[in-house]
This record gives C-alpha cells, structure tokens and sequence, in this order.
C-alpha cells in the first residue's frame, strides 16, 4: 500500500511539474486559475482573444502565486478585457500585451526584469504598474493613453520606443549609459520631456519627433542614422557626439540655433531642412566636421552657412531657400564638395527692389522688370485708343 501511495505522490508532482514547463494556450477560466499552482513557469503563456472563443468575453485576468516565467507571457485580441493583474510576478522573458482595445489598467507590481517588452495598441490603457525596469532588452509602449512610466533603472537596453502615447510628458531614461539597437521617441504628449542625460552609445538609429525637451548631452556615438523631427525646443546642442556612422537628419524643428561641437565625421549625408527659424549655419554649429562621404542637402533661409573645417564632400550638394545667403556666396563656403546644385533665391531687403543677389536673382528681377515695361505701355496704348474714340 505504501508503494502504492509513494507511486501515486510522484505521479502527481511530474504532472505538476509538466504543467509548469510547458507551453499553454489559454482556453477557460479554470485555466488560468491553474497557472497559480506555479510559482515559476518554464514555458510560454498565450492568452488570445482571437484564437480560443471560450475567452473572448473576459473582463479580468487575475493570477496570483507566479513569480517567473522564462518563456512569454502574451496577452491579445481580447476586446472586453478591463484589467490585468499578476501581483506576485518579479520576472519575465517576454511580455506582449497587443491589441487589447478596452484594458486600462496592467497591475504588475513586483516587475523588475524583462527581456522584451511590447504594450502596443491598447488605446484605453491608462495605468501600466510595475515596481521599476532594473533590467531590459525591448522597451516599446505604443498607441496607449498612459499618462506616466513608473522608474526605467536599467542602464542598458535594446531598443526603445515610445511612440503616440498622447497623454505621455515626462520620459525619463536617464539611467540608461549604452543602447545595442535603436531609439524612437515619437507623437506622445504636447511639451514632452526626455532624457538620456547618461546616454553614451546607440548601436542602432536613434529618432526623436515632437518632442519639447531633450537631454542626450553625454551621447558620443550613433552606429546608425540619427534623426529629429517636429520637435519644439529651439536649441539644440549635441555637445559629446564625436562620430555619426551614417545621416543626420534634421527636418521641420523650431531650432533657432544647432551645435556639435565635437563631431567629426558623419558617415553617410547630412540632411537640414524646413527648420523655418533656423538661419544660420555659422562656424560653431560644426566646428570640426571634416568629412561627409555621402550627400548633403540644404534648404532653408539661410542667411550663412559656414563649415570651417570641412575637407571633403562625396556627394552632390543640393541648397535651396529663400535667405540673404546667395549661391556664388555658398559656393565658396563649400569649396569642399566635388558637386553643388544650388537654387537659393535671396531676399530683397531695400525699399525701391533694385538691389540683385545672384546671377539667377537678377535674372528674376530682370524679367520681372521687363513686364512692368511693358504693362504700362499697353495701358497708355488703350488709353490713347479711347481717347480717339
């Protein structure tokens, strides 16, 4: 009889054991009341909306009891669901919750560590509660209605993307020293602050649009392209970056005046255009540029544009705008580029309109002139014609 009952306990530890190793598709309530019999979990948890009918009416997914899983959690396409909890859990491979159009709050209040990390298309999310990000791979929070992050402590990452969060302001990473992949900051919260005050390296392309605010004072090295767009602060100055390994981009800002101080190469194009208040490129903006490989493309009205210490251009240079700056004037200033297409039209600041710019203004004004003449001639020949009648 002993051996019977010794039989019968391993039986049921190796099911339980079994139950918390392999991977689960979510299928009932009774389910998920399960998972708590598993402090950790050694598998992936898939709860989907869209591939089992018996869940697509929940409202809440509450388990208590696990405090790891390796594997994934994933939560997604449940279109009734409110609220999820998983109070106890401190860590996880990977947790995706997707496509969950009425959840608004994620209650995980013991998460520190998580290898990838995707809360995408959750438009009523209000609330995502965790302890803090001490550690991380994939950060991305995309189309929700968080108003705050809870601490980012990591001081390495991935990737991350926080993007068309429009209740989202404040956006500190400042922990965060080294990025292997990419950044992308984009469409959140009117006057949106950010900072990676402590940002050294970028292993991918870093982005930043519509932004208010930005700290990457200590950024010394970008692997990929490095863009801003549409962002509102009026200066900007990269005061650490040394080398730019392919383009930088900067389109439709409100920057009054820009500055990299220290960098030296860029290893594709460079890239300024449409920044309405920008009017100079003077020779603090890249004081020790000596090399762009690739293109380089210019518009704007500008009034200067200076690279003192620029060697080499490979590309063609593209300019265009309206400023005081004219093409002759510029073409000198680039004396570096092998090519130059230029179409600047300058500004006519004198009263009578007769001072010229350029060869291609003056032509302009000439012609402009030249229908005038003729105008008034034909008015007087009309009006002698009236008067003979």
């Amino acid at each position: 009889m002993k051996y019977v009952i010794a039989v019968s306990v391993l039986a049921a530890v190796a099911a339980g054991a079994s139950s918390c190793s392999s991977n689960i598709n979510i299928s009932s309530q009774s389910d998920l009341a399960a998972l708590s019999d598993c402090s950790t979990f050694q598998a992936d948890i898939v709860i989907d909306g869209a591939e089992e009918e018996g869940i697509a009416d929940l409202t809440t997914i509450s388990v208590a009891g696990v405090e790891e899983i390796t594997g994934s959690l994933i939560i997604q396409n449940l279109y009734n669901l409110q609220t999820v909890a998983f109070p106890s859990l401190t860590s996880t491979g990977s947790l995706k919750v997707l496509n969950n159009t009425n959840v608004y709050k994620l209650d995980f209040p013991t998460l520190t560590s998580i290898d990838d990390l995707q809360i995408i298309n959750d438009p009523s999310l209000q609330e995502f509660n965790y302890l803090n990000i001490s550690s991380t791979g994939n950060f991305q929070i995309i189309n929700t209605h968080i108003g705050s992050l809870n601490p980012f402590v990591a001081s390495k990452a991935t990737n991350i993307e926080i993007a068309s969060n429009n209740q989202l302001v404040q956006l500190d990473f400042s922990s965060v020293e080294e990025m292997d992949g990419y950044i992308n900051i984009a469409n959140n919260g009117r006057n949106a602050n950010v900072s990676f005050a402590e940002l050294t390296s970028v292993g991918g392309n870093a982005s930043f649009a519509d932004v208010n605010t930005l700290d990457i004072s200590k950024l010394d090295t970008i692997d990929d392209d490095f863009s801003l767009y549409t962002n509102t602060f009026t200066n900007l100055t990269v005061a650490s970056l040394s080398e730019a390994k392919k383009s930088i981009t900067l389109s439709d800002n409100d920057f009054e005046a820009i500055s990299f101080p220290v960098l030296t190469t860029i290893g594709s194009s460079l890239n300024i255009a449409n920044n309405s208040n920008l009017n100079s490129i003077a020779g603090t903006t890249f004081p020790e540029l000596k090399s762009i490989p690739g293109s380089m493309y210019l518009e704007g009205s500008f009034d200067n544009i200076t690279f003192p210490s620029l060697k080499t251009v490979g590309g063609l240079v593209n300019l265009s705008g309206t400023g005081e700056l004219t093409c002759n004037e510029a073409s000198k200033e680039l004396s570096a580029a092998n090519k130059i297409e230029c179409s600047l039209e300058t500004v006519d600041d004198s009263s009578d309109g007769d001072e010229e710019g350029d060869g291609g203004d003056s032509s302009k004004k000439s012609g402009a002139s030249q229908s005038a003449i003729i105008a008034t001639a034909l008015s007087a020949a009309l009006a002698l014609f009236a008067a003979c009648l």
